[in-house]
């Protein structure tokens, strides 16, 4: 259960949960040897009266727990094994004291005094069959009063995922009744050492707008943001298909290891990332975080790509020193000159990271530097795949792909055609037809009237339909035609 803003604890109570927290974390019947702070938070959370991340910052402080970004673990060190099993030391007292003063009862708002506070609604009404409308404002009110409504608008519910920048919740717009996604950004203030406040809200807001003016099929849309309060939220829709990650995950459960996804599903896939991409690309817009993580898939299984930009958000000027912070970003998907810090990172980091996710769709594993080509880990993988991931994912840059259309290019050249689209998949236009033709036209007038040839500058895939469909999806039968 979310908590209520108004339930404000006492700073024995957040010495007790604190010790709470401490002593489940090392309970091996409940994570085993390695604790993942996604699980960990997902359990932890509804029991504690703040925040599972404010706990975590101020454990971490403390060296209490230590926390690896990299594998995105959380390990309880053996002062805070001491901690856990009772041990009365006053420096702990004190710490949780000053580091939670603002948080307790009788202390200060956690808003920043520039922020301005919502101001609460000052009554409900319920009318018979209908939800509780807020009738001040004129919308729906949560319809459990323990439920925490974010601006009015959103239920928050479970945290279902955790990054470097902060963690994501399943909620609800109790307007419009859809289920949304909440990512409240919260981490990268505890733990980035180099960045003021301002400098990562400017990024944020700056990365945030950009994906945000991606229209696009496979692009996740973001329907609203808040960068003014505390901890800055946006939501998005709920990927109801959840993410790549997890269908390489549960592949591999089922008994498919070597064959995480299905040759022609994983093409699929491919082909959406590219033509997300390609567009992103052509309005000046690079991933630059591209993993399976942040690739979802909506209630169709159909792609769509999230987060774009983010390791941007962390980053260092050249004038600093090397980070203290890792985790933005995940090293296996990113290419040589985004490692090395080289600006600037143009579309063929983009289009390394998903040869680098081609394999492992391809394989069920990541490529090592002298791993087998995908067709001689997996029988079903066609020879010319080998050759596209080799060319999508050359450490030297002016050997690899450049851009997406060189990949749907050689995909569309190589790969049967009646395996990538077929009877009960969807198709749209990558590029709308009849006002391409209208411009086309008004080119050639303008190109006759001041004598000039006009040349086809239109890519040889860009005419091509994209599939999306989820290939679970039977096609029609004569039956259900008529």
């Amino acid at each position: 259960m979310a908590k209520r803003p108004d339930a404000i604890p006492t700073i024995e109570k957040i010495t007790e949960e604190a010790r709470f927290l401490l002593r489940t974390l090392l309970r091996d019947d409940l994570f085993g040897n390695t604790v993942a702070l996604t699980e960990a938070e997902k359990l932890l959370e509804p029991s504690l009266s703040l925040g599972f991340a404010d706990y975590c910052a101020f454990l971490k402080k403390g060296a209490y727990l230590a926390i690896d970004r990299t594998s995105n673990t959380v390990t309880v060190t053996e002062r805070g094994r001491l901690i856990s099993e009772g041990l009365d030391d006053p420096n702990f007292h004190t710490d949780i004291a000053l580091h939670f003063a603002s948080r307790v009862r009788g202390g200060e708002s956690t808003r920043t005094a520039a922020t301005p506070m919502r101001p609460p609604p000052l009554h409900t009404a319920t009318k018979p069959g209908l939800a509780p409308v807020n009738e001040i404002a004129g919308r729906p009110a949560a319809a459990n009063p323990d439920e925490d409504l974010i601006a009015e608008r959103y239920v928050r519910y479970d945290a279902i995922g955790q990054g470097s920048l902060g963690t994501v919740y399943r909620g609800k717009d109790v307007l419009l009744g859809n289920a949304v996604a909440i990512k409240e950004v919260r981490h990268v203030f505890e733990f980035i050492s180099y960045l003021s406040r301002d400098e990562i809200i400017r990024r944020l807001r700056r990365e945030v707008i950009a994906q945000s003016s991606l229209e696009h099929p496979h692009v996740m849309p973001i329907h609203d943001v808040d960068f003014e309060i505390t901890f800055p939220y946006l939501v998005t829709d709920y990927a109801q298909g959840g993410s790549l990650k997890e269908r390489l995950f549960h592949a591999k459960v089922d008994g498919r290891s070597q064959t995480a996804i299905p040759v022609d599903v994983a093409m699929r896939y491919l082909m959406q990332i590219a033509y997300a991409l390609d567009y992103a690309h052509a309005q000046g817009v690079v991933h630059a975080n591209l993993k399976p993580e942040n690739v979802l898939f909506d209630r169709m299984g159909n792609v769509k790509l999230t987060d774009f930009g983010l390791t941007r958000v962390t980053e260092k000027d050249s004038s600093q020193s090397a980070p203290v912070y890792v985790g933005v970003g995940a090293p296996s998907y990113m290419a040589p000159e985004q490692l090395h810090g080289q600006e600037p990172v143009g579309p063929a980091a983009d289009v390394y990271a998903l040869g680098i996710m081609l394999y492992e769709m391809l394989t069920g594993s990541l490529p090592g530097r002298r791993s087998p080509m995908p067709s001689a880990v997996n029988q079903e993988v066609p020879a010319h795949l080998d050759d596209l991931f080799d060319r999508m994912t050359r450490d030297q840059l002016d050997q690899r792909c450049q851009t997406m259309s060189d990949v749907l290019g050689h995909v569309y050249a190589k790969h049967p055609a009646d395996r990538l689209v077929g009877r009960g998949a969807l198709v749209l236009f990558q590029q709308d037809p009849l006002r391409a033709a209208a411009e086309e036209a008004a080119g050639s007038d303008a190109a006759q009237a001041d004598g000039t040839s006009v040349e086809d500058d239109i890519s040889d895939d860009s005419d091509l339909d994209m599939p999306v469909t989820d290939p679970r999806l039977k096609a029609p039968t004569e039956e259900d035609l008529k």
